[in-house]
């Protein structure tokens, strides 16, 4: 299928042994695949562990991939080898998919919920899995939302967080190691711009520029020079003028306004743009790259696209880290993605990495969703 007779496309690549990338089969794809039943009316996608969400211009969301804990909101447990709808979602606005479980932002401010529910990560006040979104209750005017490995982040319109579900590495931010099946507010944190949620710890954007970061820091990833576990936020240290950041799951990624790239964490795998011997307990530059417009990251990949050439200039896309078919070695630096099919080549409007898989949404149109 032509990207151009479209104007937008899903493209998805990597392991596929539970249908993640939605093109009917279980069969690996080692470079970007367009699907053929999903994309003209998408505006966002999100890759959970197994799973993959896309939201739709008309507010609904579609799901495909893992569903043992009936994380693609279908009514069902059974895996879905191509898109199918979640139930009962309307004007959603956001999604975010997380190790087993999903998480939608709606128009109104609110949340829902689904699938698995074992350390409390629905938010719903019990265990139970739901196999159809439920409510978080007691949220409102959320305005972005965040889903880790069993936990979530909700950023609330006054530059609060909400947190809950796992918390056994302090990945909350109240002070505590309790799960939490309902919200809880982080504490000590200034006025936060943006959110992202790791495997066991969770990182937050301020409004000046700087961030904060809380849970597990075994790998370095909580980028305060030490590997102590923290139950609160604290600083990155030797970090400032970010506009945009991500966390993967023993890693983060964080955008400065000069377009260059900031990493910390593990970098057993090369997730840090660097040779997998080195393991620095702080941020460090991702070596040759610029112009960045925005990151994703994975378990051990990272995606970056660039800012175009030109007004009407394609997206270039940079990749580096361990290659999501797990048959290449580290690249120990960002290499070129091609996301064209050797066709002029598209904007990329939304793009996120799962465990080991990875889904874009490029096209020509403006993916704007109208709300």
């Amino acid at each position: 299928m032509s990207i151009g007779s479209v104007g937008r496309a899903v493209l998805a690549w990597g392991v596929n042994h539970c249908g993640q990338l939605g093109d009917g089969t279980r069969g690996e794809r080692p470079a970007p695949l367009a699907l053929h039943d999903v994309g003209a009316d998408v505006v966002a996608v999100a890759a959970g562990s197994h799973h993959t969400l896309a939201l739709t211009r008309e507010g609904t969301v579609l799901a495909w991939g893992a569903n043992h804990y009936g994380q693609l909101g279908d009514g069902t447990r059974e895996d879905r080898h191509r898109p199918v709808p979640v139930q009962g979602l309307t004007g959603v606005t956001a999604v975010a998919a997380g190790g087993g479980h999903s998480v939608a932002l709606l128009r109104d401010g609110t949340v829902r919920t689904w699938g698995a529910n074992d350390w409390g990560q629905l938010g719903d006040g019990t265990r139970h899995d739901h196999h159809v979104p439920v409510p978080v209750p007691g949220l409102h005017e959320v305005v972005s939302v965040a889903a880790g490995g069993g936990h979530n982040l909700a950023l609330l319109k006054d530059g609060t967080v909400r947190t809950w579900g796992s918390n056994n590495r302090g990945q909350l931010g109240d002070g505590s190691k309790d799960e939490r099946r309902t919200p809880v507010a982080v504490r000590d944190l200034g006025d936060v711009t943006a959110v992202s949620g790791g495997g066991y710890f969770s990182v937050a954007l301020l409004r000046d520029g700087t961030v904060r970061a809380w849970g597990t820091n075994h790998w370095c990833q909580l980028g305060d020079g030490t590997n102590q576990e923290r139950r609160t936020p604290v600083p990155v240290r030797d970090l400032a003028g970010v506009t945009a950041l991500e966390a993967g799951w023993h890693h983060t990624l964080a955008v400065l306004g000069d377009g260059t790239v900031r990493a910390w964490g593990n970098n057993h795998c090369g997730q840090l743009g660097l040779d997998p011997d080195h393991d620095p307990a702080g941020p460090v530059t991702v070596p040759r790259i610029q112009h960045v417009h925005r990151v994703t990251a994975g378990y051990r990949h990272n995606l970056a696209v660039l800012e175009p050439q030109g007004q009407d200039g394609p997206h270039q896309c940079l990749t580096w880290g361990l290659a999501p078919d797990d048959r290449a070695a580290p690249t120990g630096g960002p290499a070129h993605l091609d996301l064209t099919g050797g066709r002029p080549g598209p904007r990329v409007h939304s793009l996120s990495a799962g465990w080991a898989h990875t889904v874009a949404l490029v096209g020509h149109a403006p993916a704007t969703t109208g709300h």
